[in-house]
């Protein structure tokens, strides 16, 4: 049996391997201008991190953003940056883990802009716990669920009848990679990242006809303030690789965007689901 710091060491030095994304460039691609230019773009999560300079990048590219948030001051900062850049910006400030606040958000914006071109739903919290210490946590995953999952359902049932009778529409979601590899320790967050997946899914299949896509882009570790320090000595992307991520979804509008990790895992667990459970196991353990 190797010794536990070995097996540790060969998940991290793998894991590292594979989390940078690689994806090899294609001419025939629109360019994220002739994807958003003169569109409308709802962003969530957006007074910060990833969804902050999604943002920027979408007004440079020529779309109008409407970025949304709790923190209002943070959001009136962004939007006369992007101004001051020659860019269009609007801002909604609501708490998007509140039903209400999910609502005030939808009518603002269809009542001042109609139904988005593009749906980017980011906001989100993470909470790391292994579940033997959560036996009374049940709230952990009520937390999580509220904005990682209703708040982007929420969202969606308001916008997708403007979609739909326009005929065209894109709806993003900023996933995680522990979707795809079941992430230990992160059963709340990763939950309420599956279960939105798998209404993106099912709503790809109701609207085929309608001109609507959907694609979620799975991230691995980013360099946020989500992150915790439980992860030294693996590799993080950027703010800028994951937004990289992020416009190659809007650009070429695919069901998925994932990493080498979660590329390998799932086809590791749809061969042989047993070696990839104990492979993962083995490796939580070693940590």
């Amino acid at each position: 049996m190797p010794h536990s710091s070995s097996v540790a060491n060969l998940s991290r030095f793998a894991v590292n391997m594979l989390t940078p994304p690689r994806r090899a460039w294609n001419p025939l691609v629109p360019s994220l201008s002739d994807r958003v230019a003169g569109k409308y773009a709802v962003i969530t999560g957006a007074s910060s991190g990833i969804g902050r300079e999604l943002a920027v990048r979408l007004a440079a590219a020529g779309a109008v953003t409407i970025v949304v948030a709790r923190r209002e001051a943070e959001l009136d900062r962004l939007v006369h940056e992007i101004e001051n850049d020659g860019g269009a910006a609007h801002y909604v400030a609501a708490d998007l883990s509140e039903e209400a606040g999910v609502n005030a958000v939808a009518d603002t914006v269809l009542d001042r802009f109609g139904a988005p071109d593009l749906l980017v739903n980011n906001a989100g919290r993470s909470i790391m716990r292994p579940m033997a210490a959560a036996e009374r946590r049940l709230h952990d995953y009520e937390r999580t669920m509220r904005l990682n999952y209703l708040a982007g359902v929420g969202l969606m049932l308001r916008f997708l009848p403007g979609m739909r009778a326009r005929g065209s529409g894109h709806i993003v979601h900023s996933s995680s990679v522990g979707v795809l590899t079941n992430l230990p320790e992160f059963s709340a967050y990763v939950g309420s990242k599956a279960a939105l997946d798998a209404v993106m899914r099912i709503a790809e299949v109701e609207s085929a006809a309608d001109g609507i896509t959907f694609t979620n882009v799975h991230l691995p570790l980013v360099a946020t303030n989500m992150v915790s320090g439980d992860f030294e000595g693996y590799t993080r992307l950027s703010v800028d690789q994951a937004v990289d991520m992020m416009t190659d979804a809007i650009r070429r509008r695919p069901r998925s965007v994932d990493n080498p990790l979660g590329r390998a895992y799932s086809a590791t667990r749809a061969l042989a689901p047993a070696v990839a459970v104990r492979a993962a196991s083995t490796a939580y353990r070693a940590r």
